[in-house]
């Protein structure tokens, strides 16, 4: 029996190019704080998305060690968004997209004539990266968006979110991130079985220049592999993940 697979690839830094601006932010937000600057190589250690999620560890460090549940504190979260938003809109951000990867197009081409279903995960909005996409031309690769309504607090939800509208009898997710807590996301949800259904979860990490974490922090994730290009991904997929 053939197993229907979804390809879901992380939009921040498998489709488009943003950590170049997350680095801008996080630091111009850091300063309002009178904190240190991060360097670009620190960064690539915790930055995940949304911002909110790995500036509140870092901005209220101590009240956090008493409180690991306070990068959920809502107050929080819009402090640090509100800071965010300003400094996106005083350098254009919110209005002009960033780049798409290099080659992204000839990747959705190539996945979807192998049969996988393209989705597409973000932190953000549906609306605006839906417009982006389109823009661009590449809009019709996805069959799907999930936003951050399904991903705002855990990335697992996400999953669960398209295990439980596709109610496949198996699921499979091929998972790829250039982020390390949606590899780990990946592997939380991986097993997970409703009834007689059973979701697959393979994640995948994507190790390039724009990903949000290094190579290092990706391994420690426990990817089922790690790629360096997309151009990579369909061989790879034949071993770890065959398809038909």
């Amino acid at each position: 029996m053939s197993v229907e697979t979804f390809l879901v690839r992380t939009m921040s830094d498998t489709v488009e190019t943003d950590i170049q601006r997350v680095f801008t932010i996080a630091n111009e937000l850091l300063s309002r704080y009178n904190l240190p600057m991060l360097t670009f190589e620190q960064l690539r250690k915790i930055a995940d998305g949304p911002f909110d999620l790995f500036l509140i560890p870092h901005i209220f460090a101590s009240e956090y060690q008493k409180d690991y549940n306070l990068k959920f504190n809502e107050a929080k979260r819009a402090e640090i968004r509100k800071h965010a938003l300003e400094i996106a809109r005083r350098h254009g951000f919110d209005v002009n997209p960033p780049d798409f990867i290099p080659g992204i197009e000839k990747s959705l081409r190539e996945t979807k004539a192998a049969g996988l279903k393209n989705i597409l995960m973000t932190s953000g909005g549906r609306r605006y990266k839906h417009q982006a996409m389109e823009k661009a031309g590449i809009g019709d690769y996805f069959e799907e968006i999930v936003d951050r309504s399904e991903t705002y607090y855990a990335k697992e939800q996400g999953l669960y979110y398209l295990y439980r509208k596709h109610k496949l009898k198996h699921m499979r997710i091929v998972l790829l991130s250039g982020t390390a807590s949606y590899l780990k996301a990946g592997n939380n949800a991986h097993g997970c079985k409703v009834g007689d259904t059973y979701l697959e979860v393979i994640p995948i990490a994507l190790s390039t220049e724009h990903s949000y974490n290094d190579e290092e922090t990706l391994s420690v994730a426990q990817p089922k592999a790690l790629i360096r290009s997309c151009e990579e991904l369909l061989s790879t997929l034949k071993e770890v993940a065959p398809l038909g």
